[in-house]
């Protein structure tokens, strides 16, 4: 793991332990019940990771970037902490809906899957957060989570990574192209789905024509109008 991302992980993880002590008992999550949360997925350069920060920055959320949920899941001592922060009953529901999503064939069964799913639902039943990517839409409770979808057309998103990485045009086509590529391999090895299917989503965002401060603020209209 990259220095970069450790720091992000104990970072975050530091200051959402800080948030629980100041809260204390009074905001513990019910444990049979998840709380309100956000969850972007996007296609590679269509900036829904930003549009998802910066309406997690407007509700004062947590915002759980796909790298930080990915090295989560993969480093057994923060997991194990995460999890552990929640009560007995919520912990015992967790596993139980884990098992289901295994055993039910819904989810692949791996131990990377098992892992991950545990920490979105402890993220989950916490509340409060924006999570990108990483399948949360398909493992959170539709009914409490607003689902983002960000697009935009592959020129578009083509022009703006050349910019950002300071490639050339094709060579930021094919960098789009394989990112696209490579996240819907994932969905369909973990998931058995099309992370590009519009039924499974409550807003889409055309970040080519939408600035993206006019999605967040979509973005947050849209959570509190729905969990009023």
């Amino acid at each position: 793991m990259s220095r970069t991302i450790e720091q992000l992980v104990n970072r975050q993880f530091l200051r959402w332990m800080e948030v629980q002590k100041t809260q204390g008992k009074r905001d513990q999550p019910e444990a049979d019940d998840q709380k309100p949360m956000i969850v972007v997925s996007r296609e590679y350069g269509a900036r829904g990771a930003e549009v998802g920060r910066l309406a997690a920055e407007r509700l004062k959320f947590q915002f759980h970037s796909q790298e930080l949920v990915h090295e989560v899941a993969k480093q057994a001592r923060v997991r194990q902490q995460l999890v552990a922060s929640l009560d007995e009953r919520a912990r015992d529901d967790i596993e139980q809906w884990v098992s289901e999503l295994m055993d039910g064939g819904t989810l692949s069964p791996t131990d990377y899957l098992r892992n991950l799913t545990k920490v979105i639902l402890s993220l989950g039943r916490h509340g409060k957060g924006v999570i990108v990517g990483r399948g949360s839409q398909y493992i959170l409770d539709p009914k409490r989570t607003l689902r983002i979808r960000a697009f935009a057309p592959l020129d578009a998103r083509v022009r703006r990574i050349a910019s950002r990485d300071g490639l050339s045009r094709g060579e930021a086509r094919s960098k789009v192209l394989r990112i696209d590529s490579e996240r819907t391999a994932f969905y369909r090895q973990h998931f058995d789905k099309d992370q590009s299917d519009t039924h499974d989503y409550d807003l889409l965002l055309n970040t080519s024509t939408l600035p993206v401060d006019a999605c967040a603020d979509m973005v947050v209209r849209a959570f509190r109008s729905r969990f009023r």
